[in-house]
């Protein structure tokens, strides 16, 4: 059973990171902007709990310099959190 309410999309940054989220995983939903935060992962969690329980949340970003340290940190807090490769990522364009 399908349990995603939203798919989440990081853009993580040394001293940010901004949140983007979609209700469907395919274009038929356009994504919206949820905000931008500092790179704390007390932050990160206080603005996704605006969207959900961590349950409810499917997340992922951009492999990057920034390492893997925040998506272990999201799985040990109950977040479906993957890391993607740059070429996997594909532009939206409704």
């Amino acid at each position: 059973m399908e349990t995603t309410k939203f798919y989440v999309g990081l853009d993580v940054h040394k001293d940010s990171i901004a949140i983007a989220y979609a209700q469907s995983a395919s274009r038929e939903a356009p994504p919206r902007f949820l905000g931008t935060t500092r790179h704390s992962l007390i932050s990160l969690t206080k603005a996704l709990a605006n969207l959900g329980s961590p349950s409810e949340l499917n997340l992922c970003y951009e492999a990057g310099p920034c390492g893997y340290g925040l998506v272990r940190a999201l799985r040990q807090r109950g977040y479906a959190c993957e890391v993607i490769a740059p070429s996997r990522v594909c532009q939206f364009s409704p």
